[in-house]
Order: structure tokens, then C-alpha cells, then sequence
């Protein structure tokens, strides 16, 4: 038997997969052939909406990223000639560029797997919020209560992507 699970609802489906027989209200197994009722298989309907705003935000990421990126290399490129240390300004703002550009691209690239269910995108989104929670602790033990936001978040998306429902969704 198999369990649909919607956003509200627990539905149940109340005959035998193996034999057809209906089950009596209390049977947690069928008199028949005796395929428990409850399957441990759970199917799940649709993404997550946790997982829409999670690749959404992914997205937003991206973009504010790939700003970034270009306004450094504008400004680094423009300061190149200005100065004896114009020349170190174009190659620490260069760097920093492609640093952006290279996580902008990891943004779009882990917002694709959260939309299309991949096992390896939970898996970065998991990784990153752990290392995010620990940097976020030790902010904290130097003072900056601020990190206490980023603890609180990454705790949530922590406990989130260890949901049942989550859990089925990547494949």
C-alpha cells in the first residue's frame, strides 16, 4: 500500500497492493495475504516549496554576484593606470573578480540541482550550511552577536533539508 502525502492531508489507500482485499478498519496487515498496510515508501507530489525559495534565493545570489564581479573588474581595470600601485590594484581586483564570478556560477549551478531534485545539490546546500553554522559560531565566541542570524538560518535550512519530504524529493 502506499501513502500519499499532500500539503495538509494524509490519504490512504484502505485495499491490498499484493491481493486486493480490503483492509478492515484497525488491520495492519492484510488478512489475506498478510502485506502490512503501512508501506514505508512514502511518494511525494512536487517540489518542496522550501526548495523553490531555497534555489530562488540561489538565484538571487547569482546575480548579485555577477554585479559585483563586474563592478570590481570595471573599477580595478580603471584604476590600473592611475598610479605605481595601480598595477597591484588590477591584479588583486582581477582576482577578486574571478573568485565572484566562480561562486556567481556555483549559485546558478546549485539552484539548478534544487529545482531539479538532484541528490548532490542537498548534499552542497548541507555542506555549506554546516560550514556556514560553524563559521557563524565561531563569529560569535569573538563577539559579533550578529552571527547569531546566521547560526538561526543555517540551523532552519539544517533541519529543513533533513525533512522526510525533502529527503524524497532529491533522487
Amino acid at each position: 500500500m502506499q501513502v500519499f502525502i499532500s500539503d495538509s492531508h494524509l490519504y490512504c489507500v484502505t485495499f491490498c497492493p499484493s491481493c486486493g482485499k480490503e483492509f478492515i478498519a484497525d488491520e495492519n496487515f492484510c488478512s489475506g495475504c498478510g502485506t502490512p498496510r503501512f508501506s514505508q515508501t512514502l511518494i511525494y507530489a512536487g517540489r518542496p516549496t522550501g526548495i523553490t525559495v531555497l534555489g530562488i534565493l540561489q538565484i538571487i545570489a547569482g546575480i548579485l554576484l555577477t554585479v559585483f564581479a563586474a563592478m570590481i573588474g570595471t573599477m580595478s581595470g580603471m584604476m590600473g593606470g592611475f598610479s605605481y600601485f595601480g598595477a597591484m590594484t588590477s591584479i588583486v581586483g582581477g582576482a577578486i573578480t574571478a573568485v565572484l564570478a566562480v561562486l556567481a556560477a556555483l549559485s546558478f549551478l546549485i539552484a539548478s540541482a534544487l529545482f531539479s531534485g538532484k541528490k548532490w545539490g542537498r548534499t552542497i546546500v548541507i555542506v555549506f550550511s554546516l560550514v556556514n553554522l560553524v563559521l557563524g559560531a565561531a563569529s560569535v565566541t569573538v563577539g559579533n552577536v550578529f552571527g547569531l542570524g546566521g547560526i538561526i538560518l543555517n540551523g532552519i535550512i539544517l533541519y529543513y533539508m533533513w525533512r522526510p519530504h525533502v529527503i524524497a524529493y532529491f533522487h
